[in-house]
């Protein structure tokens, strides 16, 4: 029975991470790979790094409605 309520516990928890993680937009690149996948399977996606990069300098351009 105490692993199936540790069980529980751990998924609970990593189900918690990933809402937090969408919230504060740091799957963005795996959302972005994703997309990629599915509407240009042919072409190479960006690698991370450059993802980022563009990300950042995107909402440096456009800031929205944004707390900082």
């Amino acid at each position: 029975m105490t692993g199936t309520i540790v069980a529980r516990l751990r998924e609970s928890a990593r189900t918690a991470w990933q809402i937090v993680r969408g919230v504060v937009g740091e799957n963005a690149y795996e959302r972005y790979l994703e997309h990629h996948r599915r509407t240009h399977p042919d072409e190479e996606p960006l690698p991370e790094r450059e993802f980022w990069r563009r990300h950042v300098d995107r909402q440096d351009a456009t800031p929205g409605s944004r707390c900082c």
